[in-house]
């Protein structure tokens, strides 16, 4: 499998499990805090990962950290956070498939600064795909009634957020092995938001009956999702990570339907469609780029 390949499997795997955490963390909201619920799953993800760090000797590359490989880790924590709080106080007033249609800001956030700032480019194939998939996005959107609530802009804020983190992600991946860098965020993340839980008020042990749902948001969200979306990004450029992402209301879908009897309508079948058929132009353009450079190269070898 070639590292365009394996990269596209992270972000595809990540994204799966992100669009399971919705639908977890909307029932876990109904009994404790956003502080509380991201208090215990940054825990619940930082302790395997520590050990898992310590395991394959990896601590020693936070020692040989930089003082700007550092700055990148705390902004990278800082945004997570603040991402993190605006996305589950959001989740707490809204359907779990209409909050993550709005968090897909995050990908126009990225996109645009991925551009700017680390100079990513995109080949026509590549570009036509993103196009595709985010219209097919913007047909599914249509068909939400969406008040302007208070929910609404704190999805809006945890996309812009989430945007502006992933870039720092992405310089962060580039010096530092994505297990001990992930063990780092998370326990910032829990440590930060356990203090928070604290000077509230907030009973930290008090997660009444979704003690499970906790663990299994913990281990499917913070430690498997966020570990493939960094793994994604040591071998395809953020900007298509990002756009690539954009499945993940097409997962929550198929989870609603299961889970919940939620039948998608026409509109958003459509919709559901394009995204898919963006995604795979996207991912597939390039390899037959590659087939064909390799076929060209090939037939000059054999006219030498």
């Amino acid at each position: 499998m070639s590292s365009t390949s394996k990269g596209y499997a992270f972000v595809i795997t990540s994204t799966f499990l992100t669009g399971c955490i919705y639908t977890l963390g909307k029932a876990a909201l109904e009994e404790i805090t956003p502080e509380q619920l991201v208090a215990w799953i940054f825990m619940v993800a930082a302790v395997p990962l520590g050990i898992w760090s310590a395991y394959i000797g990896k601590f020693s590359e936070l020692r040989s950290c930089s003082k700007r490989d550092w700055v990148y880790i705390l902004a990278f924590s800082a945004f997570s956070i603040a991402a993190l709080q605006t996305m589950w106080m959001g989740l707490q007033g809204l359907d779990p498939t209409v909050a993550s249609f709005i968090g897909r800001l995050q990908t126009l956030v990225t996109v645009t600064l991925g551009l700017l700032f680390l100079k990513e480019r995109f080949r026509l194939h590549e570009a036509m795909g993103g196009l595709v998939l985010i219209f097919g996005i913007v047909i599914i959107r249509i068909s939400f009634d969406v008040a302007l609530s208070y929910w609404f802009w704190m999805m809006v804020a945890s996309g812009v957020f989430f945007g502006i983190t992933e870039i720092f992600a992405k310089q962060s991946v580039r010096h530092i092995h994505p297990i001990p860098l992930n063990f780092v965020r998370n326990s910032i993340i829990a440590v930060v938001f356990t203090f928070v839980v604290l000077l509230r008020g907030q009973h930290l042990f008090d997660l009444g009956g979704v003690f499970w749902h906790v663990v299994a948001i913990g281990i499917i969200g913070p430690l498997f999702s966020r570990l493939c979306f960094l793994f994604a990004m040591r071998h395809i450029d953020i900007s298509k990570v990002a756009l690539l992402n954009q499945i993940q209301p097409v997962f929550v879908f198929i989870l609603a339907f299961t889970f919940m009897g939620m039948i998608p309508s026409m509109r958003e079948m459509a919709g559901g469609m394009l995204i898919l058929i963006g995604a795979l132009v996207l991912m597939g353009g390039r390899r037959v780029l590659l087939h064909s450079s390799r076929q060209n190269q090939h037939l000059k070898n054999i006219g030498k």
